[in-house]
């Protein structure tokens, strides 16, 4: 007669308890009658993830009764443990273990070094993600134990992924019986095997490895009966509520480790092409059961080549289906942490699968699940980080590797169709570029970034909307991309816009070219001429600091003033003519420059733009410098500088800016007319300005200037030391470092005293 398994048990229970007969749940779920019948009798043991899904929809269970009967509908009969000791058989040694030499190492430190000082050795936790090799890894570090390596093993398979894993009694049962010599007959109880366990390793020690624990409770009282013995314990959670034990998280391999393992694994005449194999190395995620896989693939069959499993591996959507060899399945593998979510965690696995790049937050994460709840959101995703499937990053980042992301995307197809993904993708696209617009509305002037009314999240201040902005460029950049491509053109625009302040304080990333040159073609495909004169002006901009080619910019500058003159706008064209005079003023085109900064007074003051005044005033005092006239220029610049530092909105973007610039000018004008103290003073005031904008780059030239400023003054004692702030802010191996550290070298050769000639000009 057929018994009833544990998933018809509590299915009927479920159902009885809620007076539903079977045609009353039939008709909640969807599921038939028959079906739902089978499943109570036992006739049925195996019912698809979507029929599950249904009935507990049918039957309305709260999120952890859902867990409970999704673990149920995965229980598998289990052999009585009096036949055979459950996993009592140890996974052999692998002859061909590569890589994770310094986990090794750390991992004997904490299980043959000495013990801490009045405290029993603790055990060894191994956790990691699915197929990273934790159990391999365990028995490659029992192995190597020196003297200890030849104590007898004693393992036990704890079936973690079970719904009804073994008892911590049965599993010191399991232990005991591989004991020589023990007592064949079980303990009665924990206590009992507490006593028996003692005193068989105390006449001979042994090592112990407890494979696959499903939680802490399941381990905790074996811990305490082992307390001081040799134990690793594998899980794929992190056991994080255990006390007094060591842990060591496996991650993927270092790249050199993935090439190694294949390079034994793959036939030696397929295995010299080292950037074949570290792409394949890439396409695995380093997971060493994924390496494995595909190495034993290609030695399985004779007429493949790695080139041949390479050309499939580059076609992700195969890629997990192509990670089989034999009984060895990296989806397999996956399938058994994503059998444990509960569904609605399950759920924003699937939809985050939906966000490329290397890291994520979670208000991103949230948005992907369209879901107002930052908090639970996170609890969430520990929750995944805990069972291995995503990789916590520090703060409030994670990482999804492909491998996870490709399962994740396949049971997202199956679950909402291509349609509800497109749908999706818009909406997080659109979340990311109104979140970048509210970030950047903290620095344009005259914008409250409250009241930027396009979805997306909200940030305390400007320095939190900055991390953001930095955090999620790797994101938000292609989705503007994909904006401008579908021609989203007024979003395209309006995100430009927000943008362009903060782009002076971030100048090093090094794509602000292309971005606002697909607002240009924006602006100019909605037909709005000053939108476009603003844009191309920004484009000129980024033609100056960032791409450097300044010819290019003065013809730019040109096509933003004739958009300005047809839109009628003196701010614009006064904007257009401060791009052309400052990419004039680069090229030596001193005539031109100054024609077009007096241009873009006038016009700024017909427009009553202020901030535009005020830097045009400063590119004319940079060109009457740059003819020698520094008794006109360091008047009018000074002038400028206290005006705008007298003003109301000092403190703001555009006026640091302006400071900064003035700042840059004075120095070098005071340098030339030999009143170095002025220069000291100045620059002085230029770095602390710098600093404001927390704008390394800006900082590290102020340096440059007030350095050159020091050794002129006679200070060589005050330049060495900045020069030593400089490099220390630099770092090893920069291409700029050498100028600070020449200067260093060559004041303290002059000596520290005395103002050198020439020399000073190094910096």
């Amino acid at each position: 007669m057929t018994q009833p398994s544990p998933f018809g048990l509590m299915l009927r229970s479920l159902r009885v308890g809620q007076n539903l007969t079977l045609e009353a749940l039939a008709s909640r779920s969807g599921v038939s009658v028959r079906t739902i019948g089978d499943l109570e009798r036992g006739a049925s043991v195996s019912p698809q993830r979507r029929t599950v899904d249904a009935l507990a929809d049918g039957l309305g269970l709260d999120v952890a009764d859902q867990h409970a009967f999704l673990r149920a509908a995965r229980a598998r009969p289990r052999a009585a443990v009096a036949t055979e000791p459950a996993g009592a058989i140890a996974p052999h040694r692998v002859f061909d273990f590569s890589g994770r030499q310094a986990e090794i190492d750390e991992a004997l430190r904490i299980l043959h070094g000495p013990p801490p000082a009045d405290r029993q050795r603790p055990a060894l936790v191994i956790s990691g993600a699915p197929g990273i090799g934790k159990t391999t890894g365990a028995v490659e570090i029992l192995s190597r134990g020196g003297e200890a390596d030849r104590r007898p093993l004693v393992f036990v398979g704890l079936d973690g992924f079970s719904s009804s894993p073994l008892t911590p009694l049965q599993v010191v049962t399991a232990m005991l019986r591989q004991l020589p010599g023990a007592e064949q007959k079980p303990p009665a109880d924990l206590a009992t095997a507490r006593t028996e366990w003692r005193a068989a390793v105390a006449e001979a020690p042994v090592q112990v490895l407890l494979d696959n624990v499903a939680n802490e409770a399941q381990v905790r009282p074996i811990l305490s009966i082992c307390a001081g013995d040799v134990v690793v314990v594998t899980s794929r959670r992190s056991l994080a509520g255990l006390e007094g034990v060591r842990r060591l998280r496996l991650g993927p391999l270092q790249r050199d480790e993935s090439i190694a393992f294949l390079g034994r694994l793959i036939p030696h005449d397929d295995a010299s092409d080292l950037d074949a194999l570290s792409e394949i190395a890439a396409l695995c995620d380093d997971v060493p059961l994924a390496l494995r896989v595909v190495g034993n693939r290609i030695a399985s069959r004779p007429s493949w080549t790695v080139a041949d499993l390479l050309s499939r591996l580059r076609t992700s959507e195969d890629r997990l289906r192509m990670l089989v060899a034999g009984d060895l399945a990296v989806e397999a593998a996956i399938s058994l942490s994503y059998e444990e979510l509960d569904p609605r965690t399950a759920a924003l696995f699937r939809w985050i699968s939906l966000i490329d790049g290397r890291t994520f937050g979670a208000h991103l994460a949230a948005a992907a699940v369209r879901s107002s709840d930052v908090s639970e959101v996170e609890r969430r995703l520990d929750d995944l980080t805990d069972l291995g499937m995503l990789e916590a990053r520090g703060g409030d980042r994670y990482r999804l590797h492909d491998l996870m992301r490709l399962f994740g995307l396949g049971k997202l197809r199956d679950a909402v169709g291509s349609d509800e993904i497109a749908r999706r993708h818009a909406h997080i696209r659109a979340w990311l570029l109104g979140s970048l617009e509210r970030a950047g509305a903290w620095y344009e002037p005259g914008r409250d970034a409250s009241a930027v009314s396009r979805n997306g999240r909200s940030f305390i201040d400007a320095e939190a909307a900055a991390v953001w902005i930095r955090e999620e460029v790797e994101h938000w950049w292609p989705a503007y991309a994909e904006a401008a491509e579908l021609g989203e053109d007024a979003m395209v625009c309006d995100v430009a816009d927000a943008l362009h302040w903060y782009s002076d304080i971030w100048i090093t990333w090094g794509h602000w070219h292309r971005f606002f040159s697909l607002a240009a073609a924006a602006a100019k495909r909605l037909g709005d001429p000053r939108a476009e004169a603003a844009q191309l002006g920004y484009v000129a901009w980024a033609e100056i600091v960032e791409v450097g080619d300044r010819a290019h910019a003065v013809l730019t500058g040109h096509a933003a003033l004739e958009a300005a003159t047809r839109a009628g706008d003196a701010a614009q064209q006064g904007w257009a003519h401060y791009y052309i005079g400052w990419a004039s003023w680069t090229l030596d085109r001193l005539v031109e420059a100054d024609a077009a900064a007096a241009a873009a007074m006038v016009a700024f003051r017909a427009a009553q733009e202020t901030t535009g005044a005020e830097n045009a005033q400063v590119l004319s005092s940079m060109v009457k410098a740059r003819r020698g006239k520094y008794l006109e220029s360091i008047p009018e610049t000074e002038a400028t500088l206290a005006r705008v530092r007298s003003a109301e909105t000092t403190d703001s973007l555009t006026s640091i800016v302006t400071q900064f610039a003035a700042c840059l000018d004075l120095v070098d004008a005071y340098v030339a007319v030999g009143r170095h103290e002025d220069a000291v003073r100045v620059g002085a005031l230029g770095i602390e300005i710098a600093r404001s904008l927390k704008d390394d780059t800006r900082v590290l030239l102020m340096m440059r200037r007030h350095i050159r400023a020091l050794i002129h003054a006679g200070d060589g004692e005050a330049a060495i030391a900045e020069a030593d702030e400089a490099l220390a802010m630099l770092g090893p191996g920069s291409s700029e470092a050498f100028i600070f550290d020449r200067v260093r070298r060559e004041v303290s050769l002059i000596g520290t005293s005395r103002a050198p000639g020439s020399e000073g000009d190094a910096a």
